[in-house]
Parts: structure tokens; sequence; C-alpha cells
């Protein structure tokens, strides 16, 4: 599934939002102040019908055109540090996703 860079950027922030399986508000709000409420709107409907496989291959078969670089990469990568660290705490399980989305960004 091809994305604009907007909608790539809210698919990988909304997958590590929802590591834990409940996406926060802190979260949504984090997101709103990096793109715009019809963006993360759309996304969210694309990711609520689609499976963890699918997300991943999604973020994977967008990455070469918007994580190309490593300031792209490092750009995506604090946006998603952001969201896991929007609720001022951060589970085992959230530097897990971290991890593994940097690992897929590579």
């Amino acid at each position: 599934m091809k994305l604009n860079k907007e909608e790539f950027k809210v698919m990988a922030m909304l997958y590590a939002a929802n590591i834990d399986g409940n996406i926060q508000s802190e979260e949504v709000k984090i997101m709103l102040e990096k793109t715009d409420f019809d963006t993360v709107e759309k996304v969210e409907k694309l990711f609520d019908k689609m499976s963890d496989t699918e997300i991943i291959d999604c973020i994977r078969e967008n990455k070469a055109q918007y994580a190309a670089t490593e300031a792209d990469k490092r750009g995506l990568m604090d946006d998603l540090r952001a969201i896991i660290e929007a609720d001022e705490k951060v589970s085992p399980m959230e530097e897990l996703i971290c991890k593994a989305l940097g690992r897929i960004l590579e």
C-alpha cells in the first residue's frame, strides 16, 4: 500500500502507540502536533483494518521513499520516541518496539 510521507509517518506512530493495545490521548495529541487531523483520521481507519504483519509490510514498502536518508530516519525515530514517551512512562515493550522499528527502517 502506497502512502504519502505524512501518512507513512502517522502509520509508524500509530504502530508504536498501539504496542500496548491502547492508543492514549497523549499519543494522539503528539500525532496531531506532527500532522493534521484529516491525515491521522484517514490513516487510523486504515490501521484499524490491518494486521500487524500488514502494517509492518506497509512500513517496509514505503521506507525507501520516506526514510531513505539518515536525517529522514532520525526524524521519524524522534517522532516515534515522542509517541512512546507521551505518557511520561516508557515500558519495556515500548522500548522493544522502538528498537524493532529502528531495525525495520535500516
